[in-house]
């Protein structure tokens, strides 16, 4: 019988990808081994003849199967980096991205002193727990609809050891679960996928990835932003900072919805490290 090394289990898991037509790269399958092994990347492309236990291959095995089935590898190992960090993820939140960075970074370097900052979406708690954990002065209120998506960022939340008195999680959509608090910043990533354009997405993150937090109303991508704008009146203190994702397609839209209220000034579309319009930026006014 012959022996399974770290070399032959990532031959056989490539060799087996291919002939599946998978996208499964070998990175993914390093990484996933890795997982496994309790080792680093770098260490397991130093043990290639390393054996693996029966135990060890079975796990690989059952990672390889999701692999396989489309299964974003985020989800398979149960965490992504997000602003340096590893965060916890499962089904239930969207898997944080590079260009969500870009809300923390703008939001660092604009955030007044002691700043109480509204993050509603929240998801993982990728955005609320970076930005908590770069600035010790701010408090967040963050929120979800999905209290399965909350489960997951208290998860975050308690591997970071943030403390209420600094981070709040509540369950609601968006402002009813701010109830009559005002804040000095609003941040948010919402959803703002039309499902008439589903087919448009990445396969893997239409058929993987949570629906409540990637689709807008049907029809009406705008309205999430539209209940963010207009909840900001009551919720917003004056000059309150707002930083909101946009999606690339909807960005000038989103840009005239706020430039028509005169609840917000000095309204302008931030693009991301490729170039592409990704975070509008405003200043509430009371």
């Amino acid at each position: 019988m012959p022996t399974w090394t770290v070399r032959t289990v990532l031959e056989a898991a490539e060799e087996l990808a291919k002939n599946k037509r998978s996208r499964t790269s070998r990175a993914d399958l390093t990484r996933c081994l890795a997982a496994v092994l309790g080792l680093d990347r770098l260490q397991v492309l130093l043990q290639h003849e390393r054996p693996l236990d029966d135990r060890e291959r079975a796990a690989f095995r059952e990672m390889l199967k999701a692999l396989l089935r489309g299964v974003p590898i985020a989800y398979v190992l149960g965490e992504q980096d997000f602003y340096g960090r590893a965060f916890s993820v499962d089904p239930a939140v969207l898997i944080p991205r590079p260009e969500t960075e870009g809300l923390v970074e703008h939001a660092i370097a604009l955030l007044p002193k002691g700043a109480r900052v509204f993050e509603p979406c929240t998801g993982s708690g990728c955005i609320a727990i970076s930005l908590l954990l770069e600035r010790d002065d701010l408090f967040v209120l963050a929120s979800d609809i999905s209290r399965e998506a909350l489960r997951v960022a208290r998860k975050n939340a308690a591997r970071y050891e943030l403390s209420e008195d600094r981070l709040r999680l509540a369950h609601g959509r968006y402002w009813e679960a701010a109830g009559n608090e005002s804040f000095d910043a609003l941040i948010a990533n919402p959803p703002y996928v039309d499902p008439n354009e589903q087919g448009l997405l990445d396969p893997q993150v239409g058929e993987h990835e949570p629906g409540l937090a990637l689709f807008a109303s049907r029809g009406d991508r705008l309205d999430d932003y539209r209940e963010l704008l207009a909840g900001g009146r009551a919720g917003l203190k004056s000059n309150a900072l707002v930083l909101l994702e946009l999606g690339i397609d909807s960005s000038d839209d989103v840009l005239a919805l706020f430039r028509k209220s005169e609840a917000y000034t000095e309204v302008l579309v931030l693009n991301d490290l490729s170039g592409k319009p990704r975070i509008l930026c405003c200043r509430h006014e009371s």
